[in-house]
């Protein structure tokens, strides 16, 4: 039986608006995910058993303690998500690893009970006992509702240590439409650690292997550099990095930064980051070849990470 013309051309007009449909919301998707980022912030208790002060790679930061009968309590705003990253404070004498158990609950009823194991991490330890061992970060994330909430946490442990804890909220921000994007050349691949438990890949460089990438103009990069230190540099230190396009000396930037406190690369605990220094290039039409290279000081170890355009990113 054939069909007849109306009936071609309402499928027709059908499969159009599906389409159209299916594009729009592929398009409010991307849009969505460009629009926002996050990130987190730190809460301060309200009551608990107190707090204690732990020194990572050479940084000190206050945790809270959490103790089985007395409560460590927060005050969150709603609707957002709360991270809770806790660590494993061992007593003298006890085996390298220990399991714990988190207990949370939202305005008076129980919503996590979670099961971790503490491992000794070596460069963590309590601000006034050195010789104490302390356990890698673990971390978990809840939701919290609309309106005002009361978060409490307490733990329990098979050992005779403690567990100490921070607190971040969710906090969303515009995002600035940019995405990280990888070089083909460079020294190697760092993982930087924030306090948070947030991770950030950043491609290291030095005098002997510099950065190097391929990338397809007109656009302009944003690329963050952090200067390695080691952990008896003290105040602030001077580099220069050298940007190079298609094998010509483009500009030469000039920077002071001084130790950054809050973070760590997970593969170099030896390594300290600097504090983060951005510098902008234009990129002209077409495909070109950047370089940038450490040029002071002589034995100089930079890691970076380069941002484009998300706009930007189907060219190349």
């Amino acid at each position: 039986m054939k069909r007849t013309t109306s009936e071609r051309g309402k499928r027709r007009l059908a499969s159009a608006r599906l389409a159209l449909f299916v594009s729009c919301c592929v398009l409010c998707g991307l849009a969505t995910a460009a629009s926002a980022a996050t990130n987190w912030v730190s809460v301060k208790r309200d009551a608990g058993p107190g707090d204690v002060c732990l020194d990572v790679s050479g940084r000190q930061f206050d945790y809270a303690l959490l103790d089985a009968d007395d409560a460590t309590v927060l005050t969150v705003r709603g609707p957002r998500k709360v991270k809770i990253v806790t660590r494993y404070l061992f007593s003298a004498n006890e085996p390298n690893e220990q399991q714990y158990h988190l207990i949370v609950q939202l305005d008076g009823s129980p919503i996590l009970d979670k099961a971790f194991t503490g491992h000794v991490l070596e460069g963590v330890s309590r601000c006034s006992a050195a010789e104490s061992g302390v356990a890698a970060l673990r971390k978990t994330t809840i939701n919290v509702g609309t309106g005002l909430h009361e978060i409490a946490i307490t733990a329990t442990t098979r050992g005779q240590g403690q567990v100490a804890a921070r607190v971040f909220r969710e906090s969303k921000r515009r995002d600035d439409r940019y995405v990280t994007y990888a070089p083909d050349a460079y020294d190697a691949v760092y993982k930087l650690q924030f306090e948070s438990g947030a991770l950030s890949t950043y491609y290291h460089f030095n005098v002997e292997q510099p950065l190097a990438f391929t990338v397809t103009g007109p656009t302009t990069l944003q690329v963050y550099t952090r200067l390695d230190f080691d952990h008896t540099m003290n105040g602030s230190q001077s580099y220069s990095l050298e940007v190079l396009c298609d094998g010509d000396s483009w500009q030469i930037f000039h920077y002071h930064a001084k130790k950054l406190s809050s973070a760590h690369f997970v593969e170099r605990p030896d390594i300290l980051p600097g504090a983060r220094k951005t510098m902008r290039i234009p990129v002209p039409k077409g495909v070109h070849r950047f370089e940038i290279r450490c040029v002071r000081p002589e034995a100089c170890g930079i890691t970076s990470q380069i941002r484009i355009p998300r706009s930007d990113i189907s060219r190349d």
